[in-house]
């Protein structure tokens, strides 16, 4: 738990440093992806990189547009899918909050060694990897009660 709200407190703390620039998280977060990706992408693999349903990217992607910060275009190789590119006024604003966001990162991080901070993101990559494998049905399976139905 204590993993998940020193998360959470950082999250909230690059959201208040971050609203000068008018986006929620996930805005931030797609413009991420695409300006990483280097190419276009279609909705459905922003959606899968930001672990989100294809449905909310659509109205995340309808209020980028309007902003003029990403573009929907018919793909070359199959007319009936789209890909979403980011403008240059995307990138630019990308550009912009990256550094910040390394910026309060590295703030959040000061108090611990430049060893003690590899080492963290060592052991967070390991839990991460760990839970990708994880069956938490049979988890909860072994330690449930012998003859108590469990509450659905």
């Amino acid at each position: 738990m204590a993993l998940v709200h020193t998360g959470d407190r950082l999250l909230a703390l690059i959201d208040q440093a971050l609203r000068h620039h008018r986006l929620s998280r996930a805005g931030r977060e797609a413009l991420a992806v695409l300006d990483g990706a280097g190419q276009p992408l279609s909705p459905t693999a922003i959606a899968e990189r930001l672990i989100v349903t294809t449905a909310s990217i659509t109205s995340l992607l309808d209020t980028l547009e309007r902003r003029g910060l990403v573009e929907r275009r018919p793909d070359p190789t199959d007319r009936r899918r789209l890909l979403i590119v980011i403008t240059q006024d995307g990138k630019a604003i990308v550009d912009q909050f990256l550094p910040e966001v390394v910026a309060l990162q590295t703030a959040a991080l000061a108090t611990l060694t430049e060893p003690q901070r590899r080492q963290l993101v060592e052991l967070l990559a390991t839990v991460g990897a760990t839970m990708t494998t994880l069956d938490a049905d049979e988890v909860i399976r072994a330690v449930a009660p012998r003859g108590v139905p469990r509450r659905v």
